[in-house]
């Protein structure tokens, strides 16, 4: 195993293990027979919570990023050749960073991930049609949460995907040949990272309102009866969005394994639109 990928994967073990213990508290707090979502056949809100968290939002996530990458890093290369092509310079910057980073590229979109789960827990009816006929106003919307988050996180996976792969091929663009006709500076950027400047901006201007509405709605709007089920929900709701990264981990890695296959492919597709040349930036300042 590389050494890279010890620390997420201790990580991701201990998100494992904590959320296996956090099952269990709720299989014996919570009568059987009350469920999450009429979905899964399973009568038991801990058993049910272990399995989406453990199982099944990783395995979405991995789904979704493999979806987005492959099919839609394509679209947007070629929308962005069309739309700037004959005002802007391509080429490709051989990409020589052989780290792995996990906190930064998961941290956005597990925010938006929480962000379109509260958007949609808004939508009147959805939270009851999720949760089945064991609906009931006072726990409703914190079950449909985990639920409804499976799915967010599959489409933001698919969301955020294609800026990776872009980013990693290494195409670049340049304003240089127009600079006369505009008083704008000189830039050479990523069109991964142009992509992907959106999709965080987004992303970071929700942070702070998904927080504590999150905090608002699942601790202090919705009652809840057994006051050490309160205590291990406030432990686990308050750095949720923090925590949300660790499920993403496994994600990660499949992406940084694939890595030089993602990049011919992105590559090949950029040889088709007419993106050949390779490129070196370099800063230099003049005395």
């Amino acid at each position: 195993m590389n050494k890279k990928y010890l620390k997420p994967l201790i990580l991701f073990l201990i998100y494992c293990i904590l959320w296996m213990i956090f099952s269990v508290v709720l299989y014996i707090l919570i009568p059987k027979g009350t469920h999450l979502t009429q979905y899964l056949n399973i009568n038991s809100i801990g058993t049910e919570m272990g399995l989406i968290f453990i199982l099944i939002i990783p395995a979405s996530s991995i789904v979704g990023y493999l979806f987005g990458g492959y099919v839609f890093s394509p679209v947007f290369l070629y929308f962005h050749v069309k739309i700037f092509g004959k005002r802007v310079d391509y080429g490709i910057r051989e990409n020589e960073y052989s780290g792995f980073k996990y906190g930064a590229e998961g941290i956005f979109s597990s925010l938006m991930a929480i962000n379109f789960t509260l958007l949609l827990l808004n939508i009147p009816g959805l939270a009851e049609i999720v949760v089945g006929n064991s609906w009931d106003d006072a726990t409703g919307f914190i079950r449909a949460f985990p639920v409804i988050l499976v799915f967010t996180l599959f489409f933001t996976a698919i969301l955020f995907s294609p800026t990776w792969y872009l980013m990693d091929s290494g195409i670049l663009y340049s304003n240089e040949k127009n600079l006369k006709e505009t008083n704008k500076p000189i830039e050479v950027r990523s069109i991964g990272r142009w992509y992907g400047q959106f999709l965080k901006g987004y992303a970071g201007f929700s942070v702070v309102l998904t927080y504590f509405d999150f905090i608002r709605i699942f601790l202090f709007e919705q009652p809840v009866f057994e006051p050490i089920l309160f205590i291990v929900l406030l432990l686990i709701f308050i750095p949720f969005p923090l925590l949300l990264i660790l499920p993403t981990i496994p994600t990660l890695i499949v992406s940084d394994k694939m890595k030089e296959r993602r990049v011919k492919h992105i590559k090949k597709i950029a040889r088709k639109l007419g993106i050949t040349s390779q490129v070196e930036v370099t800063f230099k300042t003049l005395e």
